[in-house]
C-alpha cells in the first residue's frame, strides 16, 4: 500500500515541518510513501500530483490551515477511491464537507508526540 502525504504551504508553512514525521510513521506502518513536492510549473505540478494520487491507496493530509491545494487533493482522492486520513491540530476545524466524505478518518492532535501515536494507531 502507498500513502500520498500532503499539507498546506500557502500560509505560515509551519505544517511543512510535520511532513517528515508523518512520512516516518507511515513507513514504520509498512506503507510506501509519496510526499508532495513544492515547485514547478502549474501543469507539471498537476500532472505529477495526479499521477502520484492515482498510484496511492491512502491520502494523509494535515488540514489545520486552509488550503485550496489540499482541498483539491482531498476531492481527487475521493474520486479515485482512496481512503483519507485528515490530521488536525486541536482547536482548529475542518470543513463539514471534508468530514462527510466516506472513508475519511479525522485525527485530532495536540502535539507532535500525540500526532505520531494517533496516526500510528489509525494506520495499524
Amino acid at each position: 500500500m502507498k500513502a500520498y502525504i500532503t499539507c498546506p504551504v500557502s500560509h505560515s508553512q509551519n505544517r511543512l515541518n510535520l511532513l517528515p514525521v508523518i512520512e516516518q510513521v507511515a513507513k514504520e506502518s509498512g506503507l510506501d510513501t509519496f510526499v508532495f513536492e513544492i515547485g514547478g510549473d502549474s501543469k507539471d505540478i498537476f500532472r505529477r500530483d495526479y499521477e502520484q494520487l492515482k498510484s496511492c491507496d491512502i491520502l494523509i493530509a494535515e488540514v489545520s490551515e486552509r488550503s485550496h491545494e489540499v482541498g483539491i487533493e482531498i476531492g481527487l482522492s475521493y474520486c479515485l477511491g482512496l481512503r483519507r486520513i485528515l490530521l488536525i491540530e486541536s482547536g482548529q476545524s475542518v470543513t463539514k464537507l471534508a468530514q462527510g466524505i466516506p472513508d475519511t478518518t479525522i485525527v485530532e492532535y495536540e502535539d507532535v508526540g500525540q500526532l505520531k501515536a494517533r496516526l500510528k494507531k489509525v494506520l495499524n
